[in-house]
């Protein structure tokens, strides 16, 4: 204090006019006898100018040394704290939020981006939309009421967006995944509940209030695009993770496709075939492991469209080819442009690449143009693979199919096969409602007594259905144990389907086709034991409703 008492005394000094000024306000408050009563006051003339002067200049020092002090006591400290003091930091940004009525309103009324998340099932309704238009900041909350789910999507325009990529901080880091051509960090303990990814200049993010696995979570993501500008969007039509909604969309080259075109049936399947070979003089015919299989006419062009998840890079998306005798229709090629070459099993084929992460492959099999369609790519992905893997299901036919077996069409055996698959999937997706709902009862009608329960480390078997309906039903049906059962695709039951299992490691439930339906012999709850119930169950088998 007293050095910076010295540094102060060295720093002042008083002009001239200063000096005048407070002598004169000194003289004028003594001759006006304004000084207190209880003070002796001496005339000004028993000082001298230079005293006075000195007086004044201690009084500036002492109010200069009060206002240091109080620097001091508040934490301040020197030149850069008195100049933070005059020159404030600015406020932080506003952000003000404004609440939409639907995802459609995005684009109507904001210069925002619209992305959707493109593979949850029908049952999550878009519940609340809001948007900050100068962040170009959108949160959009799905919600499934029946299973009292609520899932937030938000986006913000900007790379690595702080706002949207600091509320994960202090989480645990559960993987790190490759989805669309994105990487995806997911956190969570043991299941997913929350994630973050960069896309086109766009921080995403996505919290679950009920954990998925790795698989399930890559599923919510992948299919999340942006909806161009007219694209009709209700929010709710959405690609189901169990494989119920409407398909995906096709690449934009996919002349003569929409995306909504579904599997093509037997009959239209031979008819369109027999009219490509009657035009043509071959026929392409698509194989399995392919699935969903379509056919077209496009110009003097046969076109097929047909979805291969044997391969991970390919999984979940339309591939979209034509077959001709050379080249393709026109406009298949409108914006690629050629890049190189590749080899891979036995075929030469050339590569071309659009800005939207599509690639077009070009080849010849058996003197034919083939020409294939690949949305979401990008240089990451195994293309040779990818080429080996479609080559291997496209079967080139000179025949006209009269004679030929081996040309696609199904026998009748094959369409019985066909309907008793379908029966087995519906069967499927009725177990998953009666798990949905929480009823035993309805679960019951699936058994096939007697059935093993795992829970809590303790394995037990149940004889009948009498004795399954005097379970505790709150034993049962755990958030985990629903979200695990009801989260798989049906679709994956095909024609070699056996035996099969609902959920995952932690939480399952295991069936087995029988007589064209499906039946379950076990269940497997993590962290429970199944027990029978203190009261008695409801007269449907469901859980009872806490008073």
């Amino acid at each position: 204090m007293q050095k910076e008492y010295k540094e102060s005394m060295e720093k002042i000094s008083l002009s001239d006019s200063s000096r005048a000024r407070i002598l004169a306000n000194v003289k004028k408050a003594c001759d006006s006898g304004e000084m207190p009563p209880s003070q002796t006051v001496l005339p000004v003339s028993r000082f001298s100018p230079r005293r006075i002067a000195a007086m004044a200049a201690a009084f500036v020092v002492i109010l200069v040394s009060a206002a240091l002090l109080r620097i001091q006591f508040m934490g301040g400290g020197g030149e850069g704290d008195l100049s933070r003091l005059s020159d404030p930091s600015p406020s932080p940004e506003v952000v003000v939020w404004e609440e939409l009525d639907s995802i459609d309103d995005i684009e109507k009324k904001t210069e925002c981006k619209t992305y959707t998340l493109g593979n949850l099932s029908k049952k999550y309704k878009v519940r609340r939309v809001q948007v900050a238009r100068e962040q170009k900041h959108v949160k959009i909350i799905y919600r499934n009421e029946k299973n009292k789910d609520r899932i937030l999507f938000e986006y913000k325009e900007e790379e690595n967006a702080p706002d949207v990529m600091g509320q994960f901080e202090e989480e645990t880091e559960l993987a790190m995944e490759r989805v669309d051509g994105s990487d995806v960090k997911m956190y969570g303990v043991e299941k997913c509940d929350g994630m973050t990814w960069q896309k086109e200049s766009t921080t995403f993010a996505v919290r679950m209030s009920q954990g998925r696995t790795k698989e399930q979570a890559k599923k919510i993501v992948s299919e999340t695009r942006e909806k161009k500008p007219g694209e009709k969007e209700d929010g709710d039509d959405m690609d189901s993770v169990h494989g119920d909604a409407s398909e995906p969309d096709c690449p934009s080259g996919a002349v003569g496709w929409s995306g909504d075109e579904k599997e093509t049936g037997t009959a239209e399947r031979r008819n369109i075939l027999k009219k490509i070979y009657s035009r043509l003089g071959f026929r392409v015919t698509v194989e399995k492991p392919a699935k969903r299989v379509s056919y077209k006419k496009v110009g003097d062009f046969e076109s097929f469209a047909f979805f291969y998840n044997a391969n991970e890079d390919l999984a979940g998306q339309r591939i979209v080819g034509y077959a001709g005798w050379e080249g393709c229709p026109d406009g298949v090629m409108d914006g690629f442009e050629e890049s190189d070459s590749i080899q891979s099993g036995g075929l030469h084929a050339r590569i071309y690449w659009k800005d939207n992460e599509e690639v077009l492959l070009s080849f010849t099999k058996q003197g034919v143009a083939l020409t294939i369609l690949l949305k979401n790519w990008t240089e990451e992905k195994n293309i040779s693979t990818a080429l080996a893997e479609i080559s291997s299901v496209l079967h080139v036919s000179m025949d006209s199919g009269e004679t030929d077996e081996d040309d696609g069409d199904e026998t009748p055996e094959e369409e019985s096969e066909r309907e008793r698959v379908t029966q087995c999937q519906k069967a499927a997706q009725k177990l998953q409602d009666a798990v949905a709902e929480g009823s035993l009862k309805k679960m019951a009608a699936f058994g096939d007594f007697p059935i093993r329960i795992k829970g809590g480390g303790e394995t037990r078997s149940i004889a009948d259905s009498r004795e399954f309906l005097t379970l505790a039903p709150e034993t049962i049906f755990t958030a985990d144990w629903v979200d695990a059962v009801v989260s798989y695709s049906t679709g994956a039951i095909d024609a070699d389907t056996e035996t099969f299992t609902m959920g995952d490691d932690s939480n399952s439930l295991t069936c087995m086709i029988r007589d064209n339906t499906v039946v379950f012999t076990e269940l497997y709850v993590s962290g429970a034991e199944p027990t029978a119930s203190a009261t008695p169950a409801p007269a449907d088998g469901s859980m009872p409703v806490a008073k």
